[in-house]
């Protein structure tokens, strides 16, 4: 962990102001080692719990969205629903309707993900 050193202007501007007043104490908490400016607040340091959360939240809403999809392509196209449209790529054929149907859908699910990866972890 780097010291953070104090601005040099900011340095200047106090001297110049004549020191009166608490200038001193306020240059001296600048230049400590352990000033509020270089601690380390929570959301810098590790925290397992809250990443194992994070990533725990992401792949629920990942594969809800992905069934919300595929719950709406079974209505407008008919489509099967089973678990293997979710789990393989058995059905991610790029030379039939059907396999662009899911494709969007996966797509779709991803684009999604992206603003919750957004959204969740910042």
């Amino acid at each position: 962990m780097a010291i953070q050193r104090p601005n040099i202007a900011n340095n200047n501007s106090l001297a110049s102001n004549g020191g009166g007043g608490n200038n001193t104490t306020d240059r001296a908490r600048d230049l400590s080692p352990i000033s509020p400016r270089s601690t380390n607040t929570n959301n810098s340091q590790f925290n397992p719990r809250l990443i194992l959360s994070q990533i725990i939240s992401l792949q629920s809403f990942h594969y809800l969205v992905l069934g919300i999809i595929f719950q709406i392509n079974h209505v407008l196209f008919a489509t099967s629903i089973t678990i293997d449209r979710i789990f393989t790529t058995k059905y991610l054929d790029v030379w039939s309707a059907y396999g662009w149907i899911d494709n969007a859908a996966v797509l779709m699910s991803s684009l999604i993900g992206a603003v919750l990866l957004a959204i969740i972890v910042e």
